[in-house]
């Protein structure tokens, strides 16, 4: 006797199809950046995406949002669900081309580009994931400087980054592209600079809380309300 299913369906089997068919026969084609976490690392994912639902929680409904640094969009499909309009941007033209091909929808789009220098309107919020860490430091005021130049007053920006305690940690990939990590102190102080009031929120794996910062794994910072009376020479 074997567990083997037989060709007689069990009323189990009967339920399960009939459900099944209701899901449709779509499938979702991933691009090299996630195919690659989720044959190597696919807790990340988890973590990543955890982050954005924060992000979308503290945004709250109905905005209209920016992502800068979406990659291939997986993320930005967690900002796009419960908002107005959804504007998804990367300097990896790759990436942006699987997002536009997999992701993109009629509140949800993709565009190759990059935020400094770069003008995309006015949004409620500004959100970006493992971003800030991969710009030198000669352009990190740059970049702040163009993120609240794409918010509307009162707006928010959610940013999110390794912390620096972390890196002893980190896979030689990972290493690869970090050139410019972050402390708590340095992160707020960053923000503080360019936003009227700051909050610091700590992270482990997909866990998100307000501990000791120190021996937090990740750091996620809000900024609220733009300075317009910061002058940037760029």
């Amino acid at each position: 006797m074997t567990n083997d299913i037989e060709e007689s369906a069990t009323k189990e089997q009967v339920q399960w199809t009939e459900t099944k068919a209701l899901l449709g026969n779509d499938r979702l084609l991933l691009g090299p950046y996630f195919t690659y976490q989720f044959r190597n690392s696919p807790r990340r994912i988890l973590h990543a995406l955890s982050y954005h639902k924060f992000a979308a929680k503290m945004i709250g409904t109905g905005k209209q949002i920016l992502e800068v640094g979406c990659s291939e969009g997986l993320g930005t499909l967690i900002l796009s669900e419960f908002a107005n309009e959804c504007l998804g941007i990367d300097i990896d033209a790759d990436a942006i081309a699987v997002a536009k091909e997999t992701i993109a929808s009629a509140k949800l789009q993709f565009r190759h580009a990059d935020i400094i220098g770069g003008s995309f309107g006015k949004y409620d919020a500004v959100a970006s994931f493992d971003v800030i860490e991969h710009i030198f430091p000669e352009n990190e005021e740059s970049f702040l400087s163009a993120v609240t130049g794409n918010l509307i007053d009162g707006g928010m920006f959610v940013v999110g980054t390794p912390n620096i305690t972390s890196d002893h940690y980190a896979s030689p990939v990972t290493r690869a592209g970090h050139i410019n990590l972050y402390s708590a102190d340095r992160l707020r102080e960053s923000l503080a600079h360019h936003f009227q009031t700051v909050l610091m929120f700590s992270a482990n794996d997909e866990i998100v809380h307000t501990g000791f910062a120190p021996m937090a794994h990740y750091l996620i910072g809000i900024g609220i309300s733009p300075n317009r009376s910061l002058l940037i020479e760029h």
